[in-house]
């Protein structure tokens, strides 16, 4: 769906610029200026096809990083103007009143603003947010038990790596958290993103306990031809290994048990298999998921923490009364949400049920983070990078 709304608004805005040569040429604008607005706008028009081009037809495991972060370059400079000229277009080609225009000016001018904002400040925002959450069944030595709670940092996505990892780890160290969960995403396409400086920032993420992590999409491979030139799955093994040379535990459908006094609970991290993958860009609840084998041996009664990267199982986890508290990622809400009125508007919220923030019913509570990091575009409009602080309470 994704696809044909950008295929819809590239094909939009060519029609417009067409619209606004036609009318530049009607107004006797010198030709050499004419002209170069011309190309311009061609140059403008074809950045969409550029970027897939270049990933897709020059990206392999050897070149993975830098032609990623040159396609995320070229698309976020398309969005960038795009975005600008169709609201200046909305005023400029519907009057050819001189105030209709100025007015097109200012307003374009404000939106350019802004999108320089969610590029070179918001994007980089990172925020720590509390939220505290109740249940009757916690355990009592852990009645205020602090969990720092963080996903999608897309590491071969950041515009300056070891600056932008290095913040977000001081951040995470500075909550005084208990643990610290990691909830997928954390490489954009290859496992090379995970050099030694990276892991070398990642093993300074520290708590009480180490810090635990499931893996997403992005960490499979499954954007990246292999050395065959085939769409198929990198190994995972590379990564998996660096993940554990951080000193981080990765949860592969598999339980982890947090002892605290007397008390203990559950945390358990389900995969990112390949039966999950064909749902990495679904907007529903896979129907054939069954997490009956991921939670045989846990202990019944056991309060749970469910680490899953997909926020579309929870309501198969809490149906099949497994998790208490499910922490998921993977919308980043578009990496657009504006608050007006009281009201959060974002294009996810029409495409999926649950998509940012805290859900509940009778049987459990879901948690969505934003995400830390960005991918598509270097760009946060008004969803700021979180890392999560959810602060556990006895009710």
């Amino acid at each position: 769906m994704l696809k044909y709304v950008t295929i819809f608004s590239a094909l939009l805005l060519a029609f417009l610029d067409c619209l606004a040569y036609r009318r530049i040429k009607k107004s006797g604008v010198n030709i050499l200026v004419r002209y170069f607005i011309l190309l311009f706008l061609i140059v403008l028009n074809i950045l969409p096809i550029a970027a897939p081009l270049l990933s897709f037809a020059f990206m392999d495991e050897s070149n993975s990083q830098g032609v990623m972060k040159s396609t995320t370059v070229i698309f976020t400079l398309y969005i960038v103007f795009s975005l600008t000229r169709l609201v200046f277009y909305i005023f400029w080609l519907s009057s050819r009143r001189k105030v209709v225009h100025y007015t097109g000016i200012v307003f374009g001018s404000v939106v350019l603003l802004l999108m320089l904002k969610s590029i070179f400040i918001t994007r980089t925002d990172y925020t720590i947010k509390e939220v505290d959450l109740k249940f009757p069944n916690l355990p009592a030595s852990f009645n205020g038990y602090r969990i720092a709670f963080l996903s999608d940092i897309h590491v071969g996505a950041m515009y300056d790596k070891e600056s932008e990892l290095g913040r977000i780890v001081d951040k995470v160290n500075g909550t005084d958290a208990d643990i610290v969960l990691y909830g997928g995403d954390l490489i954009n396409i290859h496992h090379s993103e995970l050099d030694g400086k990276t892991l070398q920032l990642l093993s300074r993420m520290r708590a009480s306990h180490p810090t635990v992590a499931v893996l997403g999409n992005h960490d499979t491979g499954a954007y990246l031809r292999d050395s065959t030139g085939r769409k198929d799955n990198i190994d995972t093994i590379d990564l998996e290994r660096k993940i554990a040379s951080a000193g981080w535990v990765l949860l592969k459908d598999s339980t982890l048990y947090l002892h605290n006094g007397k008390d203990s609970i559950a945390v358990t991290g389900i995969d990112y298999s390949e039966d999950l993958l064909k749902y990495k860009h679904s907007f529903g609840a896979p129907e054939d998921f069954v997490p009956d084998g991921i939670y045989a041996g846990v202990d019944t009664g056991t309060f749970n923490i469910t680490l899953s990267h997909l926020p579309q199982l929870w309501g198969k986890l809490v149906d099949g009364g497994y998790s208490d508290l499910t922490l998921s990622g993977h919308i980043h809400a578009f990496q657009f949400k504006i608050e007006m009125f009281g009201k959060i508007f974002s294009p996810a919220s029409s495409l999926y049920e649950q998509w940012t923030g805290l859900y509940e019913n009778e049987k459990g509570k879901l948690y969505i983070t934003d995400g830390t990091g960005t991918v598509g575009i270097l760009a946060r409009i008004g969803a700021l990078p979180e890392i999560t602080v959810i602060n556990l309470y006895r009710e």
